[in-house]
């Protein structure tokens, strides 16, 4: 049986979150469930909806990918609805419980020039539609998710390699 192996995946569009999503499944030897979390429900709780996908991920045997969680409603909520439906608090508390159940926890960053490259390739599924958007939610990734005092800081990767998501299996 497969114990839950659970690895989240946070930062900008255009970072390359979903290709390294694919390249651990690829790579892991079991089962496993890719999470895409775009803009969470627009009735209930933001907590409780993300708390439940956390619940789930460690009940579930094998890996759970999670393509964006909880940190990006810091990001994009005040960008596109004026506000953000969770705390910097309620944050932490998640960030807790991922680091309860082992979580690797993951800042997927690209340098702006990258991005700028992969914006102007526009695959469609985007947030994006600006580039100075863009440009302004890498930066806020990287302050968020840059804390070195953090209890279990954020793992910086840039993408483009296959050894990341080997090294990630570790």
């Amino acid at each position: 049986m497969y114990e839950p192996l659970i690895v989240v995946l946070e930062g900008p569009d255009f970072a390359g979150k979903s290709t390294l999503a694919a390249q651990l499944v690829k790579l892991y030897d079991g089962p496993a469930t890719v999470v895409s979390n775009g803009p969470p429900p627009a009735e209930g709780s933001v907590l409780a909806f993300y708390e439940a996908q956390i619940a789930d991920a460690g009940a579930r045997p094998g890996l759970t990918v999670f393509d964006r969680l909880h940190v990006g409603e810091l990001i994009y909520g005040p960008i596109y609805r004026g506000e953000s439906r969770i705390t910097d608090a309620e944050r932490l508390q998640m960030d807790g419980e991922l680091d309860l159940l082992g979580a690797c926890k993951v800042h997927v960053d690209a340098s702006d020039s990258v991005l700028t490259q992969r914006f102007r390739g526009t695959r469609g599924d985007d947030l994006v539609h600006e580039l100075d958007t863009l440009l302004q939610i890498a930066c806020q990734y990287r302050f968020l998710l840059g804390d070195p005092h953090a209890v279990v800081p954020w793992t910086a990767y840039g993408v483009g390699s296959d050894a990341v998501a080997a090294d990630l299996l570790r």
